[in-house]
């Protein structure tokens, strides 16, 4: 399931999510800030950063495992706090 939408995530996000990960070379992280920050094609933003597509692309994958994970966690948090039904 896709938790991230290119050209739609606030950079604040990408960051919070990226120290979740063990990604740290500094053009991967550019790349995955123009692919879902600036909204640039994955194959553009690989270029624009001097790296390899399949890079970035697995880099993206574990990127949505995490964003996945917070979703999740996220739910279990909501659930806690919804009103229960009184009859």
């Amino acid at each position: 399931m896709k938790c991230l939408i290119q050209g739609c995530e606030p950079a604040e996000r990408l960051q919070l999510l990226l120290k979740l990960t063990n990604i740290e070379s500094p053009d991967i992280v550019a790349a995955l800030h123009d692919h879902f920050v600036a909204g640039h094609q994955d194959a553009v933003a690989a270029i624009r950063n001097g790296i390899k597509k399949s890079n970035l692309s697995r880099a993206i994958a574990r990127l949505e495992q995490v964003a996945f994970t917070v979703e999740q966690i996220k739910e279990i948090d909501w659930a806690k706090f919804k009103p229960s039904k009184v009859a």
